[in-house]
């Protein structure tokens, strides 16, 4: 070997053992994914839930099939409306099918009684997509914890 390609390959040792060196005393970027939870953006647009009213705890949704015919990828199939006794509209299904659902929001801006919102889980992964079709309706208040495809596991995130 002659000394050029010696000098050459040593350099190019010193080199990569410089950025390893470099690398070993930053702070990690990895996160243990699942046994850590991701943190989520406060900009994070996560499965659409209904807004429940603080007092009475039900919630502000008339049943007017806005957000059923706004949603482009026909996420929200089935949201079947019925009369009460005051003759208005009152949803009686309000199925969801977050595989389906491209979060892009277009059904809470559309809500004239503000009744939906994105919730903040960050964790959608099913082992079946049968999980991902829910009706808010039974849902109550969502988290990490209590979302279909999250039941059981633990370590999930509000």
């Amino acid at each position: 070997m002659s000394n050029r390609g010696f000098f050459a390959g040593l350099g190019s040792l010193l080199t990569g053992l410089g950025v390893t060196f470099r690398a070993m005393f930053r702070k990690n970027v990895t996160i243990q994914y699942p046994h850590v939870p991701v943190p989520v953006s406060p900009i994070y647009r996560g499965p659409v839930r209904l807004i429940s009213e603080q007092v009475a705890g039900d919630h502000k949704c008339i049943g007017c099939l806005a957000c059923q015919r706004i949603c482009p990828t026909h996420a929200i199939p089935v949201l079947t409306t019925k009369k009460n006794e005051e003759n208005k509209n009152v949803p009686v299904d309000f199925v969801i099918d977050d595989a389906l659902c491209c979060f892009c929001g277009l059904c809470v801006e559309v809500c004239p009684t503000v009744a939906l919102e994105h919730s903040r889980i960050g964790d959608l992964a099913a082992q079946a997509q049968s999980l991902l079709r829910r009706d808010i309706m039974k849902d109550g208040v969502i988290t990490s914890d209590n979302f279909p495809t999250n039941v059981g596991k633990s370590g999930g995130t509000a």
